[in-house]
């Protein structure tokens, strides 16, 4: 079974059996999908058919295997994933596939061409088995939308999956992917990662390009905010899948260099501080984040910060502000039409069940809205968040990691969305700064759900985190079967 769930293992037997066994490794992931989307409900459209036809790639490979046999093993590094399958959020466009945002403004839109992304997965030989689910113009920390409905956490189905790259989480979480490609503006790949008990990188801004991602807005601030990143069972796989992703970008990253463990500075902090209007950060969740400082002491001979950033404890108003404030559109559905809907109307039919559009969408609206009527000095706060930046990048230079709660709590009962904003003061800081930060798993708390923590990093050091990250597997265990 080992075989099956890791890639390494595969990719050697499909490089040294010429590809027959890629074939192979899709029917299985196939069929495990089909297995589990009954229970979890994670597929808007898959494209098996498709996937099923021999790789391109696979093809030119075979053709230069034949004229040289010799070079066999280092096609093992030079296509890593060749023949791989790999699932992708709905929102990161695959020719051919849904793309519709979650909203029934754009039931049946097909995505025309392959995002830039997607393009740089495919010239690398992975194989897209299908488009998963998303909450309503990834609007929400939970997912759920009128065109496919929730999707649910594949430990327990009364539990939300997260969001918005949730449909990404459950099929990981569940072992029906190997691979997933997510995007990430409040937290969207490590809230499910942390949710589902996997592995969830957020690139620093500006490295994977946007092209093809659904929503999007031209404004330099929602697209420094926004990243497309790579989610998978084991930490070692997040890099290889960063490099390929990233494209030409890559080299902005320095992924190949060697990462020391025992030069790392480590900063922690269990919560915020006197933050105002935060849900508690759950016991195993503040244990987590020491027992990973502790154990990068001991075993890696790190060495560890009392520096606490006094600064995180606005952090609330700072997301709000620099997140909605700032922002020169806010993408809805509201606006896909002619017709012009009241969003206060639209929210108590949503209520009982009769809008077009969900009630966690409208509430992000109406949010939105009072934000940037309401709030008269926003200056403030990105003064505040620029001192922020200042003490945080000073202190984690080249060499520096941050662990932190992912979020306050582990996954909520469906339909709980209420309670999610409060956790995008721990989630939306990296998305503020422009930093990487990839979510850990760290086992599960009282209500046997997993949890996690989030390994963050200076600007472009994402190496740190995937290192950092690949060492903690050891000492939690890393991803854990449901039962």
């Amino acid at each position: 079974m080992k075989r099956i769930l890791e890639v390494n293992p595969i990719i050697n037997a499909i490089v040294e059996d010429r590809f027959k066994e890629a074939h192979e490794i899709v029917q299985v992931y196939m069929k495990r999908i089909l297995e589990v989307n009954p229970i979890i409900n994670a597929i808007v459209e898959d494209r098996f058919k498709e996937a099923l036809d021999k790789n391109p790639v696979a093809k030119e490979v075979d053709k230069y295997l034949d004229k040289n046999p010799d070079k066999i093993n280092e096609l093992k590094t030079t296509k890593p994933f060749l023949g791989i399958p790999i699932t992708v959020k709905e929102a990161i466009a695959v020719r051919g596939m849904s793309y519709t945002g979650g909203s029934v403004t754009r039931k049946n839109i097909k995505a025309e061409k392959d995002s830039v992304v997607v393009q740089h997965l495919k010239n690398a030989g992975l194989i897209p088995l299908l488009v998963s689910n998303t909450p309503e113009y990834d609007t929400s920390l939970e997912t759920y939308n009128k065109l496919s409905g929730y999707t649910y956490n594949p430990y327990n189905t009364l539990y939300t999956c997260g969001g918005s790259s949730g449909g990404e989480g459950a099929l990981l979480g569940a072992g029906a992917s190997l691979l997933g490609v997510g995007s990430d503006f409040f937290g969207s790949i490590r809230v499910p990662a942390m949710w589902n008990g996997v592995f969830g990188h957020k690139p620093s801004k500006q490295v994977v390009s946007l092209e093809g991602h659904f929503p999007i807005e031209a404004d330099d601030l929602f697209q420094n905010r926004l990243v497309i990143g790579p989610m998978a069972r084991y930490a070692e796989d997040l890099k290889p899948l960063l490099k390929i992703m990233a494209g030409n970008n890559v080299q902005k990253l320095h992924l190949d260099d060697e990462v020391n463990l025992d030069n790392i500075q480590i900063f922690y902090m269990e919560d915020t501080g006197n933050c105002f209007g935060l849900l508690n950060v759950e016991k195993e969740i503040r244990v987590a984040v020491y027992r990973a400082a502790t154990y990068l002491q001991k075993e890696c001979h790190c060495h560890i910060s009392n520096r606490k950033f006094e600064e995180l404890s606005e952090s609330i108003e700072m997301v709000t502000i620099e997140m909605m404030g700032k922002m020169k559109k806010f993408p809805s559905p509201l606006h896909d039409t002619n017709v012009k809907y009241n969003v206060l109307i639209e929210t108590v039919k949503a209520i009982f069940g009769k809008s077009r559009f969900t009630f966690h969408h409208l509430l992000s609206y109406i949010l939105y809205k009072a934000v940037q009527t309401l709030v008269i000095n926003k200056q403030k706060y990105t003064e505040k968040l620029e001192k922020l930046k200042e003490v945080l990048l000073d202190a984690l230079g080249d060499n520096g990691v941050f662990l932190y709660p992912c979020a306050q709590i582990g996954p909520f009962k469906l339909g709980g969305h209420l309670a999610t904003y409060p956790i995008t003061a721990y989630t939306a800081i990296p998305n503020l700064l422009g930093l990487p930060a990839t979510a850990v798993p760290t086992g599960f708390n009282a209500n046997k759900l997993p949890i996690g923590i989030q390994v963050i990093a200076g600007p472009n050091q994402d190496r740190l985190t995937l290192a950092v990250a690949q060492e903690l597997e050891k000492c939690f265990g890393g991803w854990k079967p449901p039962s």
